[in-house]
C-alpha cells in the first residue's frame, strides 16, 4: 500500500495539474495527459524521468489492458523492423556503431494509482511485448501492461511511470552528435484506443506517429549553459545548485511533445502579428555557422503562419519554435507539435529554397498532423500529400518560382533562367512509381521507400493540384479549409475527406477520388492524330442520276478535318480539347474521356493548324505532357529552345567547374 504522504502528493499533483488545465481553456477533450519530471545526464547520454499519466477512456468500449509505444526500442537492435526495413544509408551507420551508440528505452516501473488514494497496484510484472503488424521477435517497440479492473467508458485513471533512456547516435530525428541533442518519440507513449481495440504500430522505418490529444506539463533539467526548446511555452526556469537548470514547458491539446537541447543554439525571439489581435511568439533556434539565414527562416515562417491561417484556419496556439539542426545530427525536416525543425545549406543562394521551402513543410505540419490528427501509419497521404500540396502553394503565393540548381562538390550553382512551375510539382516521382502501389495503403507495405514517397507524397500532392483546378479556385478554397477546421484535433479518414469534398462539389466526387486514392492507374491523354483534307465533291450515281460536278473556279475549298484523342492511361476523368484553327479561331470541346478515343470532326473553310488535350493544364497529375498537343506543321524552332536551355545549364556547369580547375 502507497504510503498516506505519497498519496498526498499525487492528489496535490492532480489538483494542481487539472486547475492549470481549467485556467488554459483546451481546445479539445484531454484524452492522453502527461506531466513529466525529466533529467538529462550529458556524461554518459542518458535521460531518467518520471511520468504521471491521466488517461481517458473516451470509448464505448471497456478494456482490461494498456498498449504503449517505446520508439526508441527500435535503435536498440539491428533486427528492429525499423533498422531491418530502413534504407541502406540506416543500415549502414549501425554496422559500424559502438556499445554507446544505440538508443533504447526501458520501462523501471509502472503503477496504477488508485483513487482517493486507496492505493495503487504495480503493473511492471505484467509487461508484455506486442507484435501488431508481425511476429519480428526482436522488435520491441510496442508493449501492453495489464490492469487489475477493466477501464469503463468515460473513466480516468492516473498512472505513474519511472523509465529511463538511452540517448542514440544520431538517426530518424533524434539522437546526440557531440553536444547536439534533438529528443523526440522518447517517452512511453500510449495508444490510440478506439473501436474497442488499441491502435499501436511497431515502429516502421516509413512510418511516422499516431497519438490522442492531451496536456503536456514537462519539466526537464539540463546543464545551466545548455539552450533549450521544447514543445509550447516555457513557462519557468530554476537553476539548480549542481550547475543544472530545470525547466518547465506547457503545452494543452497536442498529441506530442518533443525538445532539443544545445549549447551553441542563437536563440531569436519574435512576437508575430499575423491577424489583427491575434499574435504568436516565435523562438528561432539558429546554428551559429547560419547566422546570415536568420531573416530567410524567420520571413518563411512569418508567411507560413499568415497563409495558412488565411486558407486552413487561425493558428490557434501561442508559440512555434524553428530549430535550425545542428550538422551531421539528422534531425532535419520533421515535424512536432508547435516545434519542428527545418534545414539549409552552409551555403545557399536566393530562389533556392533552402531554408524556405523545409521550413514552410514542416510547419505546414504543424496544420495537417499537429491539428489534424490523421493516423500517419495508415493513411499517409491524408498527412504528407496534404502538406505538400500546402508548401507548394504557400511558398508559390509568398515568393518567386524557385530556379533548377545542382550541387557540385557541397556548392549550389543555379540557372536562374530555368524556372521550376508548381504544376511540376511531385510530377517526376509520381511518374517514376505510378504503377507500383495504391496511395492507401500502411506505410510499411509500399513495394520500396520510393514508392511511399511518390504515392504518400507526390501523387497525393497532384490529385489535390487536379481536384482544385476541377472544383474551380474559390471552391476547392472553402471546401478545403472546412476539412482542415472541421477535423481539428480529431482523427479523420479518407470516407471524411470524401465527405467534405461531396458536400462543397454537391456531387459525389468518389467515381474521381477513387482512381487516385484506391487505384495505381496513370493518367494519360493524347492528340492520336489530326487530318485536314479538301471535302470531295460528289461525283457518280447518287438517286439514279449520274453526277460528274466539278469545283467552279473561284470557288473556296472545304475541308473535312478530324481530330482523334486518345486516353493511354487507366484513370478515366472528363477533359477539355482545344482545336486552334489555320486563322487563329478556337474551338473548345469537352470529352468525358471514359472509353479509349474520341474522334471530333470538323468540315468549313479552314484547316486546323493544332489541337491541345487539357489546355488549361487542369490536369496537373497527367504523367505525360509532352504528347497533349500536335501540330500539323511542326515549329523547327521548338528544338533549339531547348538545345538553348542546355546550353545554358552547360556554360554555368563549366564556370563552376573552372573554380575548382584554375
Amino acid at each position: 500500500m502507497i504510503k498516506k504522504a505519497y498519496i498526498s502528493i499525487v492528489l496535490l499533483a492532480l489538483v494542481l495539474v487539472f486547475s492549470v488545465f481549467a485556467s488554459d481553456e483546451p481546445f479539445c477533450e484531454q484524452i492522453a495527459n502527461y506531466t513529466m519530471d525529466v533529467k538529462l545526464n550529458t556524461e554518459n547520454k542518458t535521460i531518467t524521468a518520471t511520468a504521471l499519466l491521466y488517461w481517458t477512456n473516451v470509448t464505448d468500449f471497456s478494456t482490461d489492458e494498456l498498449w504503449f509505444h517505446l520508439y526508441w526500442n527500435g535503435f536498440q537492435n539491428n533486427m528492429s523492423d525499423f533498422l531491418q526495413e530502413g534504407s541502406e544509408r540506416w543500415r549502414q551507420i549501425y554496422r559500424s556503431n559502438t556499445k554507446d551508440d544505440w538508443g533504447y528505452i526501458r520501462i523501471n516501473s509502472i503503477k496504477l494509482i488508485e483513487e482517493e488514494g486507496s492505493g495503487e497496484y504495480d503493473l511492471t510484472h505484467t509487461q508484455e511485448f506486442r507484435h501488431p503488424d508481425n511476429d519480428n521477435f526482436y522488435d520491441q517497440t510496442v508493449i501492453s501492461v495489464r490492469v487489475p479492473q477493466p477501464v469503463e467508458p468515460g473513466q480516468t485513471i492516473l498512472l505513474r511511470i519511472d523509465f529511463s533512456s538511452k540517448v542514440p547516435r544520431p538517426i530518424h530525428r533524434t539522437g546526440v552528435y557531440r553536444d547536439s541533442y534533438f529528443i523526440a518519440q522518447w517517452f512511453p507513449k500510449i495508444g490510440v484506443f478506439e473501436d474497442g481495440q488499441w491502435n499501436c504500430h511497431q515502429f516502421h522505418a516509413s512510418s511516422n506517429f499516431y497519438a490522442d490529444y492531451g496536456t503536456y506539463d514537462v519539466k526537464i533539467t539540463v546543464p545551466s549553459h545548455f539552450i533549450i526548446g521544447a514543445t509550447g511555452e516555457h513557462r519557468e526556469q530554476t537553476k539548480n545548485q549542481d550547475g543544472t537548470t530545470t525547466h518547465r514547458f506547457f503545452q494543452h491539446s497536442v498529441h506530442d511533445f518533443a525538445w532539443t537541447t544545445s549549447p551553441h543554439y542563437l536563440e531569436f525571439k519574435e512576437d508575430y502579428m499575423f491577424s489583427p489581435g491575434k499574435t504568436v511568439e516565435i523562438t528561432l533556434l539558429l546554428q551559429p555557422y547560419h547566422r546570415n539565414q536568420k531573416d530567410r527562416y524567420m520571413n518563411a515562417v512569418k508567411h507560413s503562419i499568415r497563409l495558412c491561417s488565411q486558407w486552413y484556419g487561425d493558428y490557434p496556439y501561442t508559440t512555434v519554435t524553428c530549430v535550425d539542426p545542428a550538422y551531421n545530427n539528422r534531425c532535419g525536416g520533421m515535424e512536432y507539435p508547435t516545434l519542428f525543425t527545418g534545414g539549409t545549406y552552409f551555403l545557399t543562394r536566393d530562389r533556392i529554397p533552402r531554408p524556405e521551402g523545409i521550413t514552410i513543410h514542416e510547419f505546414g505540419h504543424g496544420y495537417f498532423y499537429g491539428l489534424v490528427g490523421t493516423n500517419e501509419f495508415e493513411d499517409a497521404w491524408l498527412d504528407e500529400g496534404f502538406t505538400s500540396f500546402l508548401d507548394s502553394e504557400v511558398y508559390y503565393t509568398a515568393y518567386d518560382a524557385p530556379v533548377y540548381s545542382k550541387m557540385y562538390f557541397g556548392i549550389p550553382a543555379t540557372f536562374k533562367q530555368v524556372t521550376i512551375p508548381i504544376e511540376s510539382s511531385g510530377i517526376s516521382r509520381h511518374r517514376r512509381t505510378s504503377d507500383m502501389d495504391v496511395m492507401q495503403n500502411f506505410t510499411w507495405n509500399f513495394m520500396t521507400g520510393n514508392s511511399y514517397g511518390a504515392n504518400s507524397y507526390a501523387k497525393a500532392e497532384l490529385m489535390l493540384r487536379s481536384l482544385k483546378r476541377f472544383m474551380g479556385k474559390a471552391l476547392f478554397a472553402e471546401m478545403i479549409k472546412e476539412y482542415s477546421t472541421r477535423y481539428w484535433f480529431r482523427h479523420p479518414k479518407p470516407r471524411d475527406f470524401y465527405t467534405v469534398v461531396n458536400e462543397y462539389s454537391v456531387q459525389d466526387m468518389s467515381w474521381f477520388l477513387d482512381q487516385f486514392v484506391y487505384g495505381s492507374g496513370k493518367l494519360d491523354y493524347t492528340i492520336g492524330e489530326i487530318k485536314s483534307q479538301r471535302k470531295q465533291i460528289p461525283k457518280g450515281w447518287i438517286d439514279e442520276k449520274y453526277t460528274e460536278r466539278r469545283s467552279q473556279k473561284g470557288e473556296k475549298p472545304i475541308y473535312q478535318t478530324e481530330v482523334l484523342v486518345r486516353r493511354l492511361g487507366e484513370v478515366q476523368v472528363p477533359v477539355d480539347v482545344l482545336v486552334v484553327f489555320e486563322d487563329g479561331s478556337e474551338i473548345k470541346e469537352q470529352w468525358d474521356g471514359q472509353y479509349r478515343w474520341k474522334r471530333f470532326v470538323y468540315e468549313g473553310p479552314l484547316k486546323v493548324e493544332r489541337a491541345i488535350v487539357d489546355p488549361d493544364f487542369d490536369l496537373v497529375i497527367d504523367i505525360n505532357r509532352t504528347n497533349n498537343s500536335k501540330t500539323v506543321k511542326p515549329n523547327r524552332l521548338a528544338p533549339w529552345k531547348w538545345v538553348s536551355n542546355w546550353m545554358l545549364w552547360l556554360q554555368h556547369a563549366m564556370e563552376v567547374f573552372t573554380i575548382f580547375g584554375g
